[in-house]
C-alpha cells in the first residue's frame, strides 16, 4: 500500500510543479502586457507633434489674416501696421502670440481709425484665439513680461499737436471672457 502512495505521489508531483510554472508564466505574461500597454500609450502621447514658437506665430498670423477682412470692414479701413510679439501671457510656460494692428481710413487722410491686439494661446500643439483688445484710446504695445501684457495708454494734453500725445500711462491687460481689458 505504501508503495502505491509513493508511486501515485511521484506521478502527481510533476503535474503540480508544471501547474505552478504556468501560474508564474501567466503572471509574467500579464506584467509584460501591462508594460507594453504603458509604452504604447506613451508613444501615442509623443506622436502628438509639439509646435515651436515660430510655428505658433505662423499659425496665429494665418488665423489673423483670415479674420482681418471682418475687422477692416467694421472700421472702413486698411491695415496700416501689424507687428507680432511672443511671450507667455497665459501662465502655462509656453510662449503665446500677440498680434498688434493699426488701421488707417479708407476715406483718406492721416488718421488712425482703429487699433487692437489679437491674443492667441499656444497650447504647445495648437494655437487658438483667446481674446481681442480694441480700446477707444490710442496706445502703444510695450512688452510681454512675467505673464502680463503691458501697453502704454496715450492721451493728448491741451497743447499737444495731433502727432504727439504727451500723456502716457502704463496699463497691464487682463484677459477675461474673450476680451482683454
Amino acid at each position: 500500500m505504501k508503495l502505491k502512495y509513493k508511486f501515485f505521489a511521484l506521478l502527481i508531483l510533476p503535474f503540480c510543479f508544471s501547474n505552478c510554472n504556468d501560474k508564474n508564466e501567466k503572471a509574467q505574461t500579464t506584467q509584460l502586457s501591462l508594460e507594453n500597454k504603458t509604452q504604447l500609450s506613451t508613444k501615442t502621447e509623443i506622436k502628438q507633434k509639439t509646435i515651436s514658437t515660430e510655428e505658433a506665430v505662423l499659425i496665429a498670423e494665418k488665423q489673423f489674416k483670415k479674420y482681418l477682412p471682418t475687422i477692416l470692414e467694421a472700421h472702413n479701413g486698411y491695415i496700416d501696421s501689424q507687428d507680432t510679439f511672443t511671450g507667455d501671457f497665459t501662465g502655462d510656460g509656453v510662449a503665446d502670440v500677440a498680434i498688434y494692428f493699426s488701421l488707417g481710413s479708407n476715406d483718406g487722410g492721416n488718421v488712425i481709425v482703429g487699433q487692437g491686439i489679437a491674443l492667441y494661446q499656444n497650447t504647445g500643439t495648437s494655437v487658438k484665439v483667446i481674446a481681442g483688445y480694441e480700446p477707444d484710446y490710442l496706445f502703444n504695445f510695450k512688452k510681454i513680461s512675467q505673464g502680463k501684457i503691458y501697453v502704454e495708454k496715450m492721451e493728448y494734453a491741451e497743447t499737444d499737436g495731433r502727432c504727439c500725445p504727451s500723456i502716457k500711462t502704463e496699463h497691464v491687460l487682463k484677459i477675461s471672457g474673450g476680451k482683454a481689458y
